[in-house]
């Protein structure tokens, strides 16, 4: 029995092994890359991200909210006119209105909070490495930086494309507009590559990476308003 036990501890310590090393694989990319772009983006332009990100896919689920409440508090304001004195169809008109009026207050309060927290990192300069299978994003720091007591380096984040695109734990999704690119992860994350550091062709690089890899998880914006 314990032969045995040692054969199948041995066995496990191997599949361990090899799924690490396949991990550390797909956690790479060998291959040259493709682009790099180093970068930054100003608070303001991150404001106008995150209302687009949300015009995209908050928006949506809002108006549902928005029109279903609204419904149902036509259907109380008819029950006051006929009913004048019914006080509990008062309360419920005022929880229809309250809710919706919040599900568009916590969009507008969340974007502005948001925002106002990644104002400090607006002077940080980012790098963005686009590759046949993925992309990476990662952090510049100088080297003072690195010499600071409390310095932690950061890890860069690893986004893999196409075959091996179940690598990720995470969806992309890609909106572009006139003025930037917006690299959603899970609808969680997002990355802003603006467009006024990236040329003409730089942009067509990305625009056909992203179309031909993501194809509905890609989303052009005319309107950027």
């Amino acid at each position: 029995m314990a032969e045995k036990n040692d054969f199948k501890s041995f066995e496990q310590k191997e599949l361990e092994q090899y799924e690490q090393q396949a991990q550390a694989d797909a956690d790479s990319f060998s291959e040259e890359p493709m682009l790099v772009i180093d970068y930054d983006v100003k608070n303001d332009e991150e404001d106008r991200a995150f209302r687009a990100y949300q015009k995209k896919f908050v928006y949506p689920h809002n108006w549902k909210v928005t029109a279903a409440f609204s419904v149902v508090a036509a259907a109380f304001i008819v029950s006051i006119i006929k009913y004048p004195n019914g006080y509990l169809n008062y309360v419920l008109l005022a929880i229809c209105l309250i809710t919706i009026a919040l599900t568009w207050y916590n969009s507008v309060r969340i974007r502005k909070y948001l925002v106002k927290a990644l104002k400090n990192l607006e002077d940080d300069r980012y790098r963005f490495t686009l590759y046949e299978s993925g992309f990476t994003i990662e952090t510049l720091v100088s080297e003072e930086e690195k010499q600071a007591e409390d310095y932690v380096p950061i890890k860069p984040r690893r986004v893999h494309l196409g075959d091996n695109s179940d690598i990720n734990n995470d969806t992309v999704e890609v909106i572009e507009n006139d003025e930037m690119f917006i690299i959603i992860l899970e609808k969680e994350t997002f990355y802003v590559l603006c467009k006024r550091l990236i040329s003409e062709s730089e942009q067509k690089i990305l625009r056909d990476k992203f179309t031909g890899e993501l194809a509905e998880g890609y989303h052009l914006i005319t309107d950027n308003k």
